[in-house]
């Protein structure tokens, strides 16, 4: 296929071949014509042909040429005796040249008028594309700016949710700090009278056994704290390792399961079908269930609290917390997780809130990249699930009883 530019190349050798062609056909019949037959009349054509080369060089050659061609035809055909400069061929002559340089005269004005116009079409192309080009750039710029603006702007939206939560935090905190307080400096005042009365004496004991109770609990939520704080850090790694998940599960009924005798409730263990091996981090999730089961019995009153692992139908490991308690609201469940959140009043619910355990569940989950949901029915109960993706699922039992039998084969 030929390009645009090699047609434009043949096309001005066309023009050049016709041009010279013309003046040579125009030469010849002027020069076998008789005198009286002014030829030179046609010699414009060639020059007008030209004109379209752009080549101003070749069209005054050809003016030229023609101008003298013109003479000597007139030269070579006068008879001889009649030449004269007042004789009327050779004015017609003379006239004739002069209008091949007019022709030429207005030609090379054309074609230099067409060039200069070519050259400022360039020149305005040139501007065009420049100022394209900075226009692609202010576009550019501008829309840096924008996201720019956008990010500053969540970051700013995200430094005050921030530090509102912070703040609620602190109030929380406050709020929950006050009561240990004040409850340690009675007990403690109630203590110094009983050892000043010895009336007073054998109660010390269970005093001193509150007094130790209450300090637990205050350093439990500072504990709490702090430890939010370390998640929010971004500072908290994965320490994996490879375990039985159900040794999970029977870990936490052996720790809580003094907290729910304490409280008249069962602490049952359900043994999944199959033994699950998981490869995360074990101690994370430990105090993910350690939390949720101590949740369960805090809120149950009577009843019971269940544990349970199994593999999902998708391949996911979980864990369930399930208890008899009060219940949560609906509207209530989409706060459970949040620092500090509080019941409604009209569950019943002496304590009135969930602390930071949940908080601290929902933060280690996503540093394991598991999932932690909550169901509820007001009083019926809750169920916790904590859901371990697929891939943390390294192997049951069965796949590994039947990789032995694989290789004894």
């Amino acid at each position: 296929m030929i390009s645009p530019a090699s047609r434009s190349v043949h096309a001005l050798g066309a023009t050049y071949v016709l041009a010279i062609a013309i003046t040579a056909v125009a030469v010849v019949l002027d020069l076998v014509t008789w005198v009286e037959l002014d030829i030179a009349t046609i010699y414009g054509i060639p020059l007008v042909v030209v004109a379209f080369t752009r080549n101003r060089r070749l069209l005054w050659t050809l003016a030229s040429a023609l101008i003298v061609t013109t003479f000597i035809a007139y030269a070579l055909q006068v008879p001889v005796g009649e030449f004269g400069l007042r004789e009327a061929r050779f004015v017609n002559r003379v006239l004739g040249a002069v209008s091949l340089l007019i022709i030429a005269g207005l030609l090379h004005f054309w074609m230099t008028s067409l060039d200069i116009r070519d050259a400022q079409a360039s020149l305005l192309e040139k501007q065009y594309q420049s100022l394209e080009s900075v226009n692609l750039l202010l576009v550019d710029r501008e829309a840096q700016i924008v996201r720019q603006n956008q990010e500053l702007l969540l970051r700013r939206l995200e430094a005050e949710k921030a530090s509102n939560r912070k703040t609620r935090l602190l109030n929380a905190v406050a709020h929950d700090v006050r009561n240990p307080l004040h409850a340690i400096n009675l007990m403690a005042d109630a203590i110094r009278r009983a050892a000043e009365d010895p009336v007073l004496s054998p109660q010390v004991p269970e005093m001193t056994r509150r007094l130790q109770s209450t300090a637990q609990s205050m350093a439990a939520l500072v504990s709490d704290v702090l430890d939010i704080a370390y998640f929010d850090s971004g500072l908290a790694q994965r320490r994996d390792s490879t375990f039985p998940l159900d040794e999970v599960v029977q870990g936490a009924c052996r720790a809580f399961t003094p907290l729910a005798e304490a409280k008249m409730l069962q602490l049952l263990a359900q043994a999944p079908d199959r033994n699950i091996r998981v490869h995360t981090d074990r101690v994370k999730l430990d105090r993910i269930v350690g939390n949720l089961v101590s949740n369960a019995i805090k809120f149950t009153a009577e009843g019971s609290v269940v544990l349970q692992a199994a593999l999902a139908a998708d391949g996911a490991a979980t864990i369930t917390v399930r208890d008899t308690g009060i219940g949560i609201p609906q509207n209530q469940l989409q706060h459970v997780f949040d620092e500090f959140a509080r019941l409604d009043a009209t569950t019943g619910n002496p304590n009135g809130g969930w602390g930071l355990g949940l908080a601290i569940c929902r933060a280690l989950a996503e540093i394991l990249g598991a999932g932690i949901d909550v169901q509820s029915e007001v009083n019926t109960g809750t169920l916790f699930t904590v859901r371990l993706p697929p891939e943390c699922v390294v192997a049951t039992a069965a796949d590994v009883a039947g990789e032995h039998q694989g290789a004894g084969k």
